[in-house]
């Protein structure tokens, strides 16, 4: 049934094509048209002067040699071509077979750059080869890959910039500091993309690439485009002086020249710089070689392009079956949870699988479709809390899931709160692992305030009796009608009197979650709600999950309201009831970003005062870990879950 679930959650992005007229795309090619008559008109006298019989015995120059190692570079640039169009696929979630995504990618590309309005036909191209996605998900996918290929060159030519003299008409400081700008500019990018400040906007913040995403792009970019390069200096004739780091520099520029003119193929601009950029090389020998290079480059691209354009789409049956892979399903906020979902919830042996309801995490599934893990994309990794949903299943099979997903979306896989067994399983695959938190438990069956490890909470619960204190229960079937206002006023006190909610895997006031939820409410003698807590439940366990009180409330209360707590779910049968888990205090011994995550986390629960109100419970103690396949990952991944739970949105 799950792999229902997963079916209609994968909705790809389907749209009406416009039907452009044809009178505006040819008003869009004016400019590049018009560039070109210019260039010709400015540079007619050289080019009037040119021995066309010497560029001719330049080309019959060119040995076999030189034309199949420009025809292997042309390879190696093309297949990073399509592998963007691969992470792109990847990124957006839309299931596309890889092998599809670089063939089209490279089609697309191919017959693109030799047509001209690239993003525009590179959509079209993508819409024909794969249908599935509709004109509207081709041109979104086309309009990422330019705007991050055309990212990724300027770092690498502002790279080369600085690296590389060149003969510009421009003074090299200005050069200097424009590439500086460039590199700055990318710099704060990585840094934005670790750190993520919160005077982001949370939609900017979550949509910013991670630092794999960003190093994939730039080293795409720079295969491609380096491989490029090296198809012209390959054709190029010896020249003395001239070494490989001056021609790539030279065509880095050159590409951008095309780039910003927008000239078919960069028919002019293209040109034109590089006998600007290369002097030392005769016009008659480089036009030569550039001759060369477009009929590599550019033709023979374009015509194995137009070939698989006219087979089309490449038919299903003719691959092999395989098994799905692990999924990963975003999932809307209660009450518009699927069916399927609340039978997860419901099913899960951790109570606290009730987080799904919230809407920031989202359900993971393995290779069969059976949900695996809750998981949250954030900052450079893949969170899975807690442990794996399925009852009685194999923790490596959802590290399996975790690890398949992440590597899909550029990011690291990271556990945070999971158990021993979980823990163990991941330190076997060479994972590291550091105890995060102490959970809380006991069995509700057998609970007592009675026994001398209780006493200190039977002085709290007098203190709430004598208090005239009264408490009720609200469950999922109970005729009560919840107070949400009141309730959301003394919610409202609470973020403002600490900074905020919390959220992730720390309990936060949601009212469209309280239908599933056990409510227990404290009042006064006069009807005023003091204070209240909630619980995540399911058969095999009770989980306490927000805890508020006002102003008002007595010394005592919220010993009592849990107490009442623990108390019903004893006489509902229930095994197992978790007080919530107290981060591990920090360590002057751990590592710089475990310490700042403990810090974070002892400072937004109020780790010390939790501590001492678990402890009056005389609970058995369960720790958790927080794991990750690196000790950089980890880092990253404790800077992501301290954000996450202290963001306030």
């Amino acid at each position: 049934m799950y792999n229902k679930l997963n079916a209609g959650s994968r909705t790809a992005v389907t749209a009406r094509a416009e039907v452009v007229p044809l009178g505006r795309l040819a008003v869009r090619q004016t400019l590049p048209l018009a560039v070109i008559v210019v260039l010709i008109w400015l540079g007619w006298d050289r080019l009037s002067a040119l021995d066309t019989r010497a560029i001719a015995a330049v080309l019959v120059a060119v040995s076999p040699g030189q034309w199949l190692a420009g025809l292997a570079f042309t390879g190696l640039s093309f297949w990073a071509v399509g592998r963007y169009d691969a992470v792109v696929h990847r990124l957006s979630a839309t299931n596309v077979d890889p092998r599809d995504a670089v063939e089209t990618g490279a089609t697309a590309i191919a017959v693109a750059q030799t047509i001209g309005m690239g993003t525009l036909t590179g959509a079209l191209v993508r819409w024909r080869l794969l249908p599935g996605l509709g004109f509207a998900g081709a041109m979104r996918l086309s309009v990422i890959v330019s705007l991050s290929f055309l990212a990724g060159w300027m770092v690498i030519a502002a790279t080369a910039l600085i690296a590389v003299p060149l003969p510009l008409p421009v003074p090299s400081r200005l050069v200097g500091l424009g590439a500086g700008a460039v590199l700055l500019s990318a710099a704060a990018l990585a840094v934005l993309s670790l750190v993520r400040p919160g005077f982001l906007p949370p939609a900017l913040a979550q949509r910013l690439p991670s630092l794999k995403a960003i190093a994939t792009v730039l080293g795409l970019t720079a295969l491609d485009t380096l491989a490029a390069g090296s198809v012209l200096w390959i054709l190029l004739p010896d020249t003395p002086g001239l070494g490989v780091p001056q021609v790539l520099a030279a065509y880095l520029l050159a590409l951008g020249a095309g780039l910003v003119l927008t000239t078919p193929g960069g028919i002019g601009p293209f040109e034109a710089a590089l006998l600007a950029l290369l002097p030392a090389v005769g016009a008659e020998s480089l036009l030569a070689a550039i001759i060369a290079y477009r009929a590599l480059y550019y033709a023979l691209p374009a015509v194995i392009g137009g070939l698989v354009l006219i087979r089309g789409p490449r038919p299903a049956r003719s691959r092999p079956a395989a098994a799905p892979p692990p999924a990963l399903t975003p999932l809307p906020t209660a009450p518009h949870l699927p069916f399927l979902v609340e039978a997860v919830i419901d099913h899960a042996p951790r109570a606290e699988a009730a987080l799904l309801r919230h809407g920031r995490l989202s359900l993971a599934t393995d290779r069969a479709g059976r949900p695996a893990a809750m998981v949250a994309a954030s900052g450079q990794s893949l969170v899975m809390l807690s442990d794996p949903l399925g009852p009685g299943a194999a923790p490596g099979e959802a590290l399996t899931a975790l690890a398949h997903l992440a590597r899909t979306g550029l990011r690291a896989p990271v556990l945070y709160k999971s158990g021993a067994r979980l823990a163990a399983a991941a330190r076997a695959r060479g994972w590291r692992v550091t105890p995060v938190a102490r959970e809380a438990w006991l069995d509700p069956r057998s609970f007592t305030p009675a026994g001398s490890r209780r006493s200190g909470l039977r002085r709290k619960l007098r203190k709430a009796d004598a208090a005239g204190i009264t408490v009720t229960a609200v469950s999922p079937a109970s005729p009560h009608k919840l107070p949400l206002d009141e309730m959301g006023e003394i919610a409202a006190d609470w973020a403002r009197a600490h900074g905020g909610e919390r959220g992730f895997s720390m309990g936060r006031w949601a009212p469209d979650t309280l239908g599933w939820a056990h409510v227990f409410l404290a009042h006064r003698a006069d009807g005023q709600l003091l204070g209240f807590v909630t619980v995540h439940a399911s058969p095999r366990e009770h989980t306490l999950d927000l805890m508020r009180a006002s102003a008002l409330a007595p010394d005592g209360l919220m010993y009592l309201l849990v107490a009442r707590a623990i108390e019903a779910a004893g006489r509902s049968g229930v095994p197992r009831f978790s007080l919530a888990a107290v981060p591990v205090a920090p360590d002057a011994a751990d590592p710089a970003p475990l310490r700042m995550l403990r810090g974070h986390l002892e400072t937004a629960a109020g780790a010390g005062g939790l501590r001492q109100f678990k402890h009056a419970f005389a609970p058995n103690w369960e720790t958790l870990y927080i794991a990750a396949p690196s000790l950089a990952a980890l880092a990253a991944g404790a800077l992501d879950v301290a954000r996450e739970i202290t963001r306030d949105v």
